[in-house]
């Protein structure tokens, strides 16, 4: 029997991650938010009231050993591998024209998307399979790979958070580290460390050129 991966058991998350012991470990910046009503949900139990209109904007990776418990009509899910929305901007924008104005971020232990160079060789074999040529399934992969892979999963988790703070300046983001062995939800302690420039919505423009970068 597979045994899920624990933060609690990994030393490299002990000072980093804080745990949310009751609600008065949750920023207040998210309290009486759908983010805080997410989190209670998730770590304590408590159940989602929805209102029959979206929500939450989540974003979390692609793993099949994560399981959120969010009720129909409550939120916006993209999975994504590492959980990062790189190509996925225009739909954060259908959920802002739809309402959404809160975005929690997911980020997990064990990521997949950090040993891709093992996964790579058997990528190319899986896309042969499908009857890709040889040579074009490796371009592919080198490219994609690049684009897709991340090293620190913590460290992807905050640059991914900043990169979508500048372009979504006024979204509420929340980033939150889950534990693949009990679905819980942690605070990463780099986010305790930011300033208000960094954690609260802002009015700066956004410049043309951050947005021209796109993929």
């Amino acid at each position: 029997m597979n045994i899920l991966p624990s933060v609690k058991l990994d030393s490299k998350y002990k000072e980093a991650l804080i745990d949310f012991q009751s609600r008065e470990d949750i920023p207040s910046i998210w309290r009486e938010t759908p983010i805080e009503a997410f989190i209670m949900s998730q770590n304590f139990g408590w159940p989602i009231q929805t209102t029959g209109k979206p929500e939450l904007l989540i974003a979390t990776c692609i793993e099949f050993r994560y399981a959120m418990p969010v009720p129909r009509m409550y939120a916006y899910v993209i999975r994504r591998a590492s959980g990062r929305v790189i190509g996925s901007e225009f739909s954060v924008g259908y959920t802002l024209a739809k309402g959404v104005r809160h975005l929690v971020m997911i980020g997990h232990n064990d990521c997949g998307m950090s040993r891709v160079p093992q996964s790579a060789p058997l990528m190319v074999d899986a896309f042969v399979d499908q009857g890709w040529r040889r040579e074009t399934a490796e371009e592919y992969v080198k490219k994609h790979a690049a684009r897709h892979a991340i090293g620190d999963e913590l460290e992807a988790l905050k640059e991914e958070y900043h990169r979508l703070h500048r372009l979504f300046p006024k979204l509420m983001i929340a980033p939150l580290f889950v534990s693949l062995y009990d679905g819980k939800l942690y605070l990463p302690r780099w986010y305790t460390q930011l300033g208000p420039q960094d954690t609260q919505p802002g009015t700066d423009p956004v410049p043309d050129e951050v947005i021209e970068r796109l993929p």
